[in-house]
């Protein structure tokens, strides 16, 4: 008999995964020819469209640009910071540009209030939070750094009155350049130190689970570490949250971009995936334009296209991951 989680806030899908960048324009418009990732709406985010907003339980006043792209089922949002306290200038200043958080929809503003204060009284209080729209249709947002699921969740109400009117990048319906086309972000992933704990504290904290847990190794996978044949292993969580798959890798033996990430930033998130008809194609094309593969994995019969490459693009601030067709090794389930 499937098992219920006991956790009080449950997350059925994740509806945005955002970065804090330096430069919103160049970021978009980097997005926008690299990946084919477009159009952005950009928003002035500031008083009145934001009100009420606080930084660690006090009112605060600051500003941003933000910038939201739809791929697929996610939601991408870049947000800059301009002026005034905010954990994303926070963020630039101890990690630099990259991906910050991810959100998840509640049903009112009430909704969104217990929400928080369920994870406040869990230890887990709000960091940042802000209201949205109008007394009739008002929305808001909680920024709570969850540190045993190694990153910041946002709960969101949104509001369909925001009060202010974006800038459209490109201005008119047009095709993107780009030679590469992420359609959709199939996958969100983090690196951490110890998975077993971490899928526990998922499916405890905010009920997401079950996990499909394995083994990332030789022979299910023949890969390279920075262009060179290497041996690694790891342990890779799976999950279905709505639309997009939510992966943990544990880094455990051997040279990998997972123990790297660990090594220099800690654990967090770290990889976006899309999936591409030809993962070697696709690979190649970004080598081209600059971006070489620094890990590479394949998986099955040559014919298959299985497999995927980890590609870090420093214009977009983040690594993105193409993914072909592979079957995963025989998982254990959590719970």
């Amino acid at each position: 008999m499937a098992q219920e989680s006991p956790a009080k806030v449950k997350v059925k899908g994740i509806n945005q995964v955002a970065l804090v960048v330096k430069d919103i324009q160049a970021t978009v418009e980097n997005y926008w020819n690299i990946l084919g990732i477009g159009p952005w709406d950009i928003y002035a985010w500031e008083a009145p469209t934001v009100y009420d907003r606080k930084y660690y339980g006090k009112p605060t006043w600051a500003r941003e640009k933000i910038a939201l792209a739809q791929v697929g089922a996610v939601q991408l949002e870049l947000v800059q910071p301009v002026e005034g306290d905010s954990i994303y200038q926070d963020f630039l200043t101890e990690h630099g540009e990259g991906l910050h958080h991810l959100n998840f929809l509640v049903d009112d503003v009430d909704d969104l209030d217990e929400t928080a204060e369920i994870l406040a009284k869990e230890g887990f209080p709000t960091s940042q939070s802000g209201r949205i729209g109008t007394s009739e249709d008002e929305g808001g947002y909680n920024y709570i750094d969850i540190k045993p699921l190694h990153t910041i969740w946002e709960p969101v109400h949104k509001s369909s009155h925001l009060n202010a009117e974006p800038i459209r990048y490109p201005e008119t319906k047009q095709e993107s350049p780009a030679k590469v086309k992420a359609k959709g972000i199939s996958q969100i992933a983090l690196v951490v130190k110890d998975l077993q704990r971490t899928a526990e504290n998922y499916w405890s904290i905010l009920g997401i689970g079950p996990w499909d847990i394995s083994m990332l190794e030789a022979p299910r996978v023949k890969r390279t570490y920075y262009g060179k044949l290497t041996w690694a292993r790891e342990k890779m969580g799976l999950v279905q949250v709505g639309g997009v798959q939510l992966e943990l890798l544990e880094p455990v033996e051997g040279d990998s971009i997972y123990q790297d990430f660990i090594t220099e930033h800690g654990e967090g998130l770290h990889h976006l995936q899309f999936r591409a008809d030809d993962v070697d194609e696709a690979a190649e094309i970004l080598a081209e334009e600059g971006f070489p593969t620094i890990q590479s994995g394949r998986a099955g019969p040559p014919g298959q296209k299985g497999g995927y490459n980890y590609i870090y693009i420093e214009p977009l601030h983040a690594i993105w991951e193409p993914v072909g067709k592979s079957k995963s090794g025989e998982p254990t389930r959590y719970p």
